[in-house]
């Protein structure tokens, strides 16, 4: 598929976007400014990057439902200072600074709900499609989730309601080879789980999850065909770099695969490519680049100098709460 250099520049942007980010909150953890188990995007930013360029590029309403590693499309759903604001307990947070978490929820934005529980979000999302099509809206859901996530029942629960129903959804499996500590070739019997999409009978393919282009022209198709009551799933396969959150050391796995990452980098592959092809020259990326880093920092700091909300507004039982049903602490 061919993509304008406006596109192109786009999805690079959003590459350096999720790159700028990881980076960032991996410093701000080390350096006690952000606290909880965060799972870094490093090495996965063509799939968040490739279904931001695939709303983009459709008539349809999106919503998408985010795996804990889609950080950069949190972040560009629901907001940058709203998203950090909440990581770091402050005022500016979407919450206020109330829950101190990224498994936040903002149907106006059309993020939907993100939890702990894994695989549950699949069923939330599914059933979210579920009621647009009975609303006969012209929308779809993306909704993503981890290798780990295909091995729990709730999934395919999932999953075979969507194929039954004909409900606008595209599944996107982030497959980066491991779940938690358990590498693919211990948790399933083929390595390729977009072939479980014919017990559905419905369509299932993968893409080079590293190939932001890939991505994205993949998940284009996929939304016109979920857009006329055809569930898809896509498999993006990619690489983890981190270990399952920042700070796990990864005993459990040799990692001298990262000494060299310039085969399978989304960020300097797409470079090479942009550059090779004359769409962009070396100056006009580094330009986007330190662009990113500088509104990754300034935003990063942002969140960092806002105030911490009140103990009043921490114990609020009716931040929880839509009818005061909380009453009082």
């Amino acid at each position: 598929m061919k993509f304008t250099k406006e596109q192109s520049l786009a999805m690079y942007e959003d590459l350096t976007f999720g790159r700028s980010m990881a980076n960032k909150i991996v410093e701000y953890i080390y350096g006690g400014r952000i606290n909880g188990a965060i799972h870094p995007s490093l090495g996965q930013e063509a799939i968040s990057a490739g279904i931001l360029e695939a709303k983009r590029q459709t008539s349809h309403e999106i919503y998408t439902h985010c795996t804990h590693r889609q950080q950069p499309l949190i972040a560009r759903t629901i907001g940058l200072d709203p998203f950090l604001g909440e990581l770091m307990n402050k005022k500016t947070g979407m919450m206020k600074g109330t829950s101190g978490e990224y498994h936040l929820v903002s149907i106006k934005d059309h993020h939907l709900p993100m939890q702990g529980v894994l695989g549950a979000g699949v069923a939330n999302a599914t059933g979210f499609a579920w009621a647009l099509k009975l609303d006969d809206k012209d929308a779809v859901v993306v909704c993503s989730c981890g290798d780990g996530a295909m091995s729990e029942g709730i999934v395919y629960e999932s999953i075979n309601l969507a194929a039954i129903n004909h409900l606008p959804i595209v599944y996107v499996i982030e497959n980066n080879g491991i779940a938690m500590s358990t590498p693919i070739e211990l948790q399933a019997p083929h390595e390729d789980l977009y072939l479980r999409a014919a017990g559905f009978n419905i369509p299932g393919f993968k893409v080079d999850g590293n190939d932001v282009e890939a991505v994205t022209a993949a998940l284009m198709g996929a939304i016109e065909t979920a857009a006329s009551g055809q569930p898809v799933i896509v498999e993006c396969k990619t690489i983890r770099w981190t270990g399952h959150y920042v700070g796990d050391m990864q005993a459990y796995r040799d990692t001298s695969f990262l000494d060299d990452t310039t085969g399978f980098d989304p960020v300097y592959l797409y470079e090479q490519k942009l550059i090779s092809n004359g769409v962009a020259d070396e100056k006009e990326l580094a330009d986007i680049k330190k662009e990113q880093e500088t509104l990754m920092a300034d935003a990063f700091q942002r969140a960092w100098e806002a105030e911490f909300p009140s103990k009043e507004e921490c114990v609020n039982y009716n931040n929880l709460y839509s009818n005061e049903a909380g009453g009082e602490l």
